[in-house]
């Protein structure tokens, strides 16, 4: 097919970026990336089948845009586009065109989130606009929205607060699982909830719920792929192994700390434990119980008392990291306000107001950030978590997102021993108009979703916290943003031609281990890292490679037994 004959290709855009016009590169697999490394990339479009951003993540800042045959704006590959600001096209449909490279396309992009791929020479395509105007797109102006996100409350009580919370509980919601929450519930009924053991009713309650809320936001997130991480072998199987191993582990952390000591403790201060590891030690497990019952391995009413052990931990730790009697953001509209009014101030205290330039190295370094999180993570959200907005008495809202684990951390995996990037960790505090956007929502993985798209261009001030291995932390000047940027990409270089040089079975079990060791950070608070074992269990051994290495059958277990039924719950009851 030539391009005269390409016509045009409908996706959807990660953002509303205008026209782009540049030549087809495909890229296939790692080494691909590696060849080009050095290359001018201004022009090159890259084309690539997978959503999932590490593949790419090395020279994504430095294309001219991306077309991409999978994948939604939830997709990793999406989020990390729009913070490089990269045009980009998920979703593309191409009908059978095997473009070569040195093809001459453009991309266009609609206000309403459609996009498509075009010939060069397509004469219908408008002009590509001006580079300042294509890439740094306005700042919402103040007034032009309602301030968002908005909580839904009902003043409906029982007269027992902790009763209006099981109440909340066992409700259905809406589409997406979304529910007014009780009025009446607030910081003193923690202690009350945290102090009372779960019955069988009330655990199957807690499971029911927590499925209603995973179910519509499995739908709505990316498709599971990664040229480098076969994600639905390595995430069917760590939630398995989660199923297998976190018993015992949490009973040793239990013992040694109650959950909702550990997550008071981890709420005093941005940066300690991303809130998705804390939402994971209770999903992630319950998946792997669903994935096992799909498989007939297990039966709904087994293994009773272990499920009470992990849903109970994971119920009580996130009370009390909350601290307001929610769950998770969807709980909260779609927020997590968790820091104290005293950690938020003096969060504010350190943002500077932001002139052109340091706004563009804002962008830069999160984008920086972003890239090697996921690569570090896997292809996961993990190492990246927002929380907030807390809104002031002057209109404005504060965004903070933590960059958590970026040298050998505290999960201790093997390929991070050597990572240097000169700070274990980075918070980014940003101030920005509370009624800049349409809609504004951080999701259950902590990732923000903002309409209009560019969160960063709403961003008036910010600053910029580097967190070191022996607890301290400085506040860098905008100056040095730039080197720190730098520095980390070398980094992830680094790390890119580690994971590339690894075997497919070596990359499964990585990235198993980088999901099936998210309780270590609550092991070190608690004080009994080294008296757990973390190698893992002979039941989940026994499934690999066969069938859980297998990409087919391991998408077909994960999806078939947390999607592809007509419960409203991704999760079965105990019956």
């Amino acid at each position: 097919m030539t391009t005269s004959e390409l016509g045009r290709h409908t996706g959807v855009s990660a953002y509303h970026f205008g026209i782009a016009r540049g030549r087809i590169r495909v890229f296939h697999a790692p080494e691909d990336v590696i060849d080009v490394f050095g290359d001018d990339l201004d022009d090159v479009i890259a084309l690539v089948e997978s959503g999932g951003t590490t593949f790419l993540s090395p020279i994504l800042g430095r294309l001219g845009g991306i077309v991409c045959t999978n994948g939604t704006t939830r997709s990793h590959l999406a989020i990390v586009s729009r913070e490089y600001e990269v045009p980009c096209l998920l979703g593309v449909d191409l009908d059978g065109w095997q473009p070569q490279d040195g093809t001459p396309v453009v991309l266009g992009s609609a206000p309403s989130g459609g996009g498509w791929l075009g010939s060069g020479d397509d004469a219908t395509a408008p002009a590509p606009a001006a580079p300042e105007q294509q890439t740094s797109p306005a700042v919402p102006e103040p007034g032009t929205g309602e301030i968002s996100p908005v909580r839904r409350f009902t003043s409906a009580t029982s007269g027992s607060a902790v009763t209006d919370w099981w109440d909340y509980v066992k409700t259905t919601g809406d589409e997406i699982g979304c529910k007014p929450f009780p009025s009446s519930v607030g910081a003193e009924t923690v202690a009350e909830l945290c102090a009372q053991p779960l019955s069988d009713e009330q655990l199957e309650a807690l499971i029911l719920h927590m499925g209603r809320s995973f179910k519509p936001e499995m739908t709505r997130r990316s498709g599971f792929t990664s040229e480098i991480f076969p994600m639905m072998p390595y995430m069917a199987m760590s939630v398995i192994e989660d199923f297998h191993s976190y018993p015992a582990r949490i009973r040793a952390i239990d013992t040694a700390m109650p959950a909702q000591e550990i997550g008071a403790r981890l709420r005093q201060d941005a940066g300690l434990v991303s809130p998705l590891w804390i939402w994971m030690a209770g999903y992630h497990y319950l998946c792997g119980r669903e994935l096992l019952i799909h498989m007939g391995k297990l039966g709904p009413s087994d293994d009773l008392d272990d499920v009470r052990t992990v849903v109970d931990f994971w119920r009580r730790l996130t009370l009390g990291h909350r601290g307001d009697g929610t769950l998770d953001y969807k709980d909260a509209g779609f927020t997590n306000r968790y820091l104290p009014d005293e950690i938020v101030a003096d969060l504010r205290e350190t943002c500077r107001k932001l002139d052109d330039s340091a706004s563009k190295e804002l962008k830069q370094l999160n984008a920086a950030l972003s890239a090697y999180c996921f690569m570090y993570f896997t292809d996961s959200r993990v190492g990246i978590c927002d929380n907030g907005p807390y809104v002031d008495e002057d209109g404005n809202a504060t965004l903070v997102r933590d960059f958590l684990s970026l040298d050998s951390g505290p999960f201790d995996y093997p390929w991070a021993q050597l990572c240097d990037p000169g700070v274990s960790g980075v918070t980014i505090t940003m101030k920005y108009p509370a009624n800049a956007f349409r809609y504004f929502e951080i999701n259950d993985w902590g990732t923000t979703f903002t309409e209009p798209e560019h969160f960063l261009s709403a961003v008036t001030s910010a600053s910029v916290i580097a967190r070191y291995a022996d607890g301290s932390s400085t506040v860098p000047p905008a100056e040095q943003w730039p080197e720190l940027a730098k520095r980390v990409g070398a980094e992830h270089l680094k790390l890119y031609r580690t994971f590339s040089e690894l075997g497919r079975e070596d990359r499964i079990l990585a990235a198993t281990r980088m999901y099936t060791w998210g309780l270590r950070p609550f092991a070190r608070v608690a004080g009994v890292q080294d008296e757990i074992d973390w190698s893992f269990a002979d039941r989940t051994m026994a499934l690999f490679p066969e069938p859980l290495g297998d990409d087919d059958q391991a998408a077909a277990i994960f999806g078939g037994a947390l999607v592809a039924h007509d419960r409203p719950s991704a999760f079965t009851g105990l019956r």
